[in-house]
């Protein structure tokens, strides 16, 4: 690719102005696939390896807050992995990059540098953690105890955070339980959809209408939590809403040709640097290379990806989403971890 920075270049504090002007805190998001490694090995999980992406720490935070400044836009970098606490001077990178922009994480929250970053990282600078609690990892890693002093430690610095539990089928008989150890500490647990093949099944497609209709009263229940929480989890009103789930559990919308403004308020980045529009079909910059050709204007889908990004970015409310014709053959995006270890060794 050939394409330049499209912007100008502005300084630290006019960035910092334009935060304290704009209407909206951020003017772009970026759903950034910063690593593969993970510790966990969920049956069900679709970004994960046991090898890390060679390219990962190969520049510094440093280095990533110019290229990201010199765009002359504040972003929103939602990290997500792998394992996003796994990624070389993860900390040290969320306080770099928080400096001019703010970040959002997925994480399990099993790493002991979550600590570091609840003591170093300004939360005011943080949209939202998401925890995925993956059960049956945990209590074959640091345990359930663990992770709830974690959280408790990360809700009391002031960070908005919500947790979420993948609906296998096995799970739907404890959630109710789950949920409950975590009402203790007032961060409510929504039930998050199954996506893809699990267990030879399609899902979300594959869950029986008793399965549906718990997974409803579940979310239900857990929106009502959020809503009445203290500590306001979804206060920044996170794009990864999975709240959205229970309206989708017949399958997930097509949303080819709707207008969509990815590429211009919104773009994925993956570990070899490379920056697309939404899928793997409109590649618009490099990191690593210094390029990047935001567009001007949302432009029709020609992709499909994640449903929680067409839902902010096409604008679509849930009813017209709803009635929109359904992908049962998508594919999280994310499925690409032995792919991109892969590429890791042509680019360096």
């Amino acid at each position: 690719m050939v394409a330049l920075v499209k912007n100008k270049p502005v300084g630290i504090r006019a960035l910092k102005e334009m935060r304290t002007t704009q209407v909206s805190k951020f003017q772009i998001e970026a759903d950034w696939l910063i690593n593969t490694l993970c510790n966990y090995s969920c049956t069900y999980c679709f970004s994960s390896s046991i090898k890390e992406n060679e390219l990962a720490g190969k520049i510094s935070p440093e280095q990533y807050l110019d290229f990201f400044d010199f765009t002359g836009k504040v972003w929103l970098f939602h990290f997500t992995g792998g394992e996003p606490f796994f990624y070389p001077q993860f900390v040290r990178l969320c306080e770099t990059l928080t400096a001019s922009h703010y970040v959002s994480i997925n994480s399990n929250l099993s790493s002991e540098e979550v600590l570091r970053f609840a003591y170093s990282v300004d939360p005011n600078r943080v949209d939202y953690i998401h925890c995925g609690v993956h059960l049956e990892q945990r209590e074959s890693h640091e345990g359930f105890q663990e992770l709830l002093k974690k959280i408790q430690i990360l809700v009391d610095h002031g960070f908005a955070l919500f947790a979420t539990h993948v609906m296998t089928p096995s799970t739907f008989k404890q959630f109710q339980t789950i949920s409950e150890r975590f009402a203790d500490i007032d961060v409510p647990l929504v039930p998050k959809a199954l996506r893809g093949i699990y267990e030879g099944k399609h899902y979300p497609t594959s869950y029986t209408l008793e399965e549906r209709e718990k997974f409803t009263v579940f979310s239900r229940s857990a929106e009502n939590r959020l809503k009445e929480s203290k500590r306001r989890p979804f206060r920044n009103q996170p794009t990864v809403n999975p709240l959205l789930d229970k309206y989708f559990l017949d399958g997930f919308p097509d949303f080819s040709g709707v207008t969509c403004s990815a590429g211009k308020d919104f773009v994925r980045i993956d570990p070899d640097g490379n920056i697309y529009r939404c899928g793997k079909h409109s590649l618009i910059g490099n990191i690593f290379e210094r390029t990047l050709q935001l567009y001007d204007s949302p432009r029709p889908c020609d992709d499909n990806t994640c449903p929680y990004m067409c839902i902010r970015y096409t604008g679509l409310s849930i009813a017209d989403a709803q009635k929109r014709p359904k992908d049962f053959q998508m594919t999280p995006w994310h499925n690409r971890s032995s792919e991109l270890i892969e590429l890791s060794s042509s680019r360096r």
